[in-house]
């Protein structure tokens, strides 16, 4: 935990060298806030499925789940890691989905711009889905079906707070 307030005051002189005074005063006021001064694992999952898949921002989640794979890297459970990485598939494969249902093809086209090559390279059977912005129906495909029911979003949601439940909550990590 000490290593949290260290990073806490960090943030601090930064935002005051800055002259982010403004930003200081609601950093301040988050941490006032923050009844478990640490990772919030609804606040997290919420913000995956709450905002940024429902508002197409690919980039921030892409950057959360590093984050939170880097995280764990200092980790020596590699069961763990392992879990992170197939919950991330699974949730990639979620805003690829919620892209196509909303109609927004377009989203599906730029997040593979930017994040294609990296998914080649990782394997998980990426291939079929660069072509799920040209399938006519892709709910009703039996490639893809699967991942457009109802079913499947409850059970990546639940996985997911199942997953940061017991790494947040059961593990501590980062408080070392």
């Amino acid at each position: 935990m000490e290593n949290m307030f260290y990073a806490e005051e960090l943030v601090r002189e930064f935002l005051v060298f800055r002259g982010f005074t403004i930003t200081l005063q609601a950093f301040d006021s988050e941490l006032s806030t923050d009844i478990g001064k640490g990772f919030q694992v609804d606040k997290i999952v919420d913000l995956i499925f709450a905002v940024y898949v429902p508002t197409f921002q690919a980039e921030k989640l892409v950057a959360l789940l590093s984050f939170l794979k880097h995280c764990l890297a200092s980790s020596s459970d590699r069961v763990f890691i392992d879990t992170l990485c197939k919950l991330e598939v699974s949730i990639l494969r979620y805003y690829i989905v919620s892209a196509v249902q909303a109609g927004r093809k377009d989203k599906v086209v730029e997040f593979y711009g930017m994040n294609g090559n990296n998914m080649l390279q990782r394997g998980q059977d990426w291939s079929p889905w660069f072509a799920i912005p040209y399938v006519k129906n892709p709910s009703s495909d039996p490639e893809f079906r699967t991942y457009f029911s109802r079913e499947w979003f409850e059970a990546l949601h639940l996985s997911v707070r199942n997953f940061f439940n017991a790494i947040f909550n059961g593990t501590h990590i980062l408080s070392k």
